[in-house]
């Protein structure tokens, strides 16, 4: 990817922390490439970022989705604080929510591929529960062994359509003959985002006639984490994406996203940021994010 923006090679968008990205994906503001056919089913597409944003202790977060991400440029390594310790060269995966977990530096200028997979993909991809990933963060050579590895190596030291080529001829070969979709699961992760968390297991169960050990048993399966748990991130991180605005009122906040209160949002923040809101709602000030 050159620096000056053009072609296809140009889909970036710089921001002030993770969740910014986090924020544009999920809210699909942020421009991406698709996959190939053969891989619609695996994954949702590809992002492009440049790091422009505060570079010390910078808070990680993702949504539940699984993803890949590639370090595609110097120094090609990211280090971890906080609920996981790990430092990562080239490439790693994300297979489920982060809680209290940190970037400890993140240069300016870094180049991330966030190759960010469907719900049921990184499943069918790897062929295993992702419960039986044994971390949140996990490095590619974990994963694929030393072919993992190379392809990170691969993507580091190509750009532009040859980039994305090379990689997706890895994930059609990694892909099994026959997959199925299930689409159950889908759209009881959909009726979460269409509802911002603001929705019940018990509900979820009840509108799409599923049993509760059946949306367990499926949420840990693909997700890696129960559906309970994805509500409350998913909740969470709408009411996050509240503190970024000027403005902003914590109890209103708090209630617009199905909290009992405010300290009930107090609780939340700690467990997921481990920083009280007042904190993080004073980084956006100093910082304006453009949303």
């Amino acid at each position: 990817m050159d620096g000056n923006g053009e072609g296809p090679d140009s889909m970036y968008l710089r921001r002030d922390m993770p969740v910014d990205l986090l924020a544009h994906i999920f809210m699909e503001r942020l421009p991406l490439a698709r996959p190939t056919p053969g891989l619609t089913d695996i994954v949702e597409g590809y992002y492009y970022v440049t790091w422009e944003g505060r570079e010390e202790d910078v808070w990680a977060s993702l949504d539940g989705a699984p993803v890949l991400v590639f370090l595609i440029n110097a120094p090609h390594r990211l280090t971890f604080r906080g609920a996981h310790n790990r430092v990562f060269n080239g490439a790693f995966f994300c297979c489920f929510g982060l809680q209290d977990t940190y970037i400890t530096h993140l240069p300016k200028g870094m180049e991330l591929l966030v190759v960010r997979f469907t719900n049921c993909g990184l499943y069918h991809l790897l062929q295993q529960p992702a419960m039986g990933m044994q971390h949140a963060l996990c490095g590619i050579g974990e994963i694929w062994g030393s072919s993992g590895e190379e392809l990170a190596e691969i993507i580091c030291n190509t750009r532009g359509k040859e980039q994305l080529a090379l990689l997706e001829a890895f994930l059609l070969r990694k892909l099994p003959a026959y997959t199925t979709v299930n689409y159950m699961l889908q759209s009881a992760i959909q009726l979460v985002r269409d509802h911002r968390g603001r929705i019940t297991v018990a509900d979820i169960c009840s509108q799409l006639r599923l049993n509760y050990k059946w949306l367990e048993r499926n949420f840990r399966q693909y997700l890696g984490l129960t559906p309970k748990a994805y509500l409350s991130s998913i909740r969470f991180l709408h009411a996050y994406f509240g503190l970024m605005q000027p403005d902003t009122d914590l109890i209103r906040i708090a209630l617009d996203n199905g909290y009992y209160d405010q300290n009930h949002f107090i609780r939340d923040c700690r467990k997921y940021t481990g920083q009280v809101p007042s904190r993080i709602t004073s980084l956006y000030q100093q910082v304006p994010p453009a949303l």
